[in-house]
């Protein structure tokens, strides 16, 4: 399927926006390598990509192999910025997106990983959770908005039940 988008897209939005998702999880693998956490396979999957590691011994490793996805992207942003605009724009919002506090993203991990250290295992689910619709719902009812301003772009309404039914 990933073939055939790639072969019908002629704008090739679609191969950049691979291409940031590729430099994000060279983020998190950078993170691993220089923890030294030994990396054991990585998966492709329908809608992410799975780096299996060793168990990460500590809190910074945990997070710093949390948040280089995101910060390999704005790094790459930065220096996109001027040379080729889209590529820019592809890889801010893939930062931003993984950034959001939503339990599966990056920032939510990222965000779990401190709260652990302050507070119960169900206080921190909890406020995930909570956090997680709070942001959803406005998310789901945007996507609907534009869906319907644009008679057919729905890709944000497909995320949104998408994160909202993984949940």
């Amino acid at each position: 399927l990933l073939s055939l988008v790639l072969l019908l897209d002629k704008s090739g939005k679609v191969a950049m926006c691979i291409m940031s998702a590729f430099i994000h999880e060279c983020g998190h693998i950078t993170a691993l390598m220089i923890n030294r956490v030994k990396i054991k396979s990585i998966r492709l999957r329908t809608f992410d990509i799975l780096i299996d590691a060793s168990k990460r011994e500590s809190f910074w490793c945990d997070f710093t192999v949390t948040v280089f996805g995101p910060v390999f992207n704005l790094i790459f942003a930065l220096i996109f910025f001027k040379v080729y605009y889209p590529f820019f724009v592809s890889n801010v919002v893939l930062a931003v997106f993984n950034l959001l506090p939503l339990e599966t993203f990056d920032g939510g991990y990222a965000l779990k990983l401190i709260l652990n250290r302050f507070f119960s295992y169900k206080t921190v689910n909890t406020v995930l959770l909570v956090l997680s619709l709070l942001l959803l719902i406005p998310m789901l009812l945007l996507g609907i908005l534009v869906l319907f301003y644009s008679k057919y772009n729905y890709s944000l309404l497909l995320i949104a039940l998408y994160l909202l039914a993984i949940l």
